[in-house]
Formats: structure tokens, C-alpha cells, sequence
């Protein structure tokens, strides 16, 4: 009997997105654009546009990482209910802007966005050499980082009784603060005012530092010997892509 030909890697019409790293980066930028330019605490569509961006982007990364099929499910499901039910709850504004206390269904991304990262990176430690889509899902990651951390500013605003800053100040402030912090530029026009704030903020500045110590030179010397998968690299390539 002979044997079936090996499936080429990355041509399975099942995920066209595996691998596209390029697409994730392109797509974590365009969250940080939105959230930074978009104060979606008063405005109907602002929130909307936002907050669909932010779903593509979680479907399209765990489709690039070959993420399990149940993680990409839940993930599906959260994107999904999450949009309606902040279409339901701004419909009755009637394109109106939204009370600056209005509930905000940022909490709800936090996990996912917390785990984006470590699923970006589980894939790319199985790239056998290092390669543009290698480097570039490593630029999304740590990027994806400071979304997670803007993220759980806001999170920890809306559930603390002070808050995050001291004052009450729009979404877009919690983008700009997290990317200042994760690069330790820190340019001191924006204070954590609270214990936990300041214990969040200063863990991003450790967390972004670590990151790029670490899984930067994991990749490096995982592939500095040289490829040493094989036939069998390939395979569960393709196999992943097939998911």
C-alpha cells in the first residue's frame, strides 16, 4: 500500500489564516489606533466600532496560532455576545452619547485579552526556523500586552470606588498610559492614584520588560542550532492548519 503524500504546510484551505501573523499585527494596531482616538464612554458608535475591532482581532489570532478548536469556540461566543449586548444597550440611546457611567463590557475582554498573548506565543516557539511571520507575531504579542493592560486599568476604574487616576478621564487615557508605561517612557502627566492601580501599572513596566528579555532570546536560542524538526515539524504544521 502505498503511503499518503505528506500535506504541504500552511496550504490547507481549513485555516487560511495560520500563520498570518501579519493580519494579527496589522489588526492589534488598529485596536490601539481606535482605543486610543476613541472615547467610547460617550459615544454610541464610537464604542460600537471599537469594540468589533477588538473581537476581529481576538478571532483572527487564535486562527493564526492554531488555537484549540474549544478555545476558539469560547472565544467566538464571547466576541458574539459581547456585540450584542452592547448593540442592546446603546440602541435605546438612539445615537445619543452614552452617560459617562454607563456600563462598559470592557471587563469582559480582559480575559481574553490577557490570554491572546500566551497563545500567540505558544505558536510561534513551534516555528522550526525564525522566520518574518515569526517576528512580526512576536511585535503583536508584546503590543497585545499593553491592549491587556489597558484593558484592566479600565476594568479596575470601573470596579474600585476611587478612581483609577484619581478623576474620572476618558477610555482613550488608558490606552495612552499603558503604552507609555510597557515602554518605561512614563512621562508623569498621568498618575495611578490608588495601591492597586499602581501596583497594576508597575507590573505592566516589569511584565513588558520580561517579555523581551525572555521570549525574545527563548525564540533565539531555541532555533540557533538550526531547524531539528523535520519531516515531523512539517506535519504537525500541517495538521495544525487543517484545525
Amino acid at each position: 500500500m502505498t503511503a499518503p503524500a505528506p500535506r504541504r504546510q500552511g496550504t490547507s484551505a481549513g485555516n487560511r489564516l495560520f500563520d498570518r501573523f501579519d493580519l494579527v499585527l496589522l489588526l492589534v494596531l488598529a485596536v490601539i489606533v481606535s482605543q486610543a482616538l476613541v472615547d467610547t464612554r460617550g459615544s454610541v458608535w464610537g464604542s460600537l466600532v471599537t469594540h468589533a475591532t477588538t473581537g476581529l482581532a481576538l478571532v483572527v489570532a487564535t486562527r493564526a496560532s492554531a488555537a484549540r478548536r474549544r478555545v476558539r469556540r469560547v472565544l467566538d461566543v464571547l466576541v458574539v455576545v459581547t456585540l450584542v449586548s452592547n448593540v442592546l444597550l446603546l440602541l435605546p440611546a438612539g445615537g445619543q452619547p452614552v452617560p459617562p457611567d454607563a456600563l462598559q463590557p470592557e471587563g469582559v475582554w480582559l480575559g481574553a485579552a490577557v490570554v491572546l498573548p500566551v497563545i500567540i506565543g505558544r505558536r510561534l516557539l513551534e516555528h522550526p526556523v525564525v522566520r518574518v511571520q515569526t517576528v512580526l507575531g512576536a511585535v503583536a504579542a508584546y503590543l497585545q500586552i499593553a491592549v491587556a493592560y489597558a484593558t484592566l486599568f479600565q476594568t479596575v476604574d470601573g470596579l474600585t470606588p476611587t478612581h483609577f487616576f484619581g478623576e474620572q478621564v476618558s477610555t482613550t487615557a488608558y490606552t495612552y498610559f499603558s503604552l507609555t508605561t510597557i515602554s518605561t517612557v512614563g512621562y508623569g502627566d498621568l498618575v495611578a492614584a490608588t495601591d492597586l492601580a499602581r501596583l497594576a501599572a508597575t507590573s505592566e513596566a516589569v511584565v513588558g520588560q520580561v517579555f523581551l528579555v525572555t521570549f525574545v532570546a527563548l525564540i533565539v536560542s531555541r532555533f540557533a542550532a538550526g531547524p531539528g524538526r523535520g519531516a515531523r515539524g512539517a506535519r504537525h504544521d500541517a495538521d495544525l492548519a487543517d484545525e
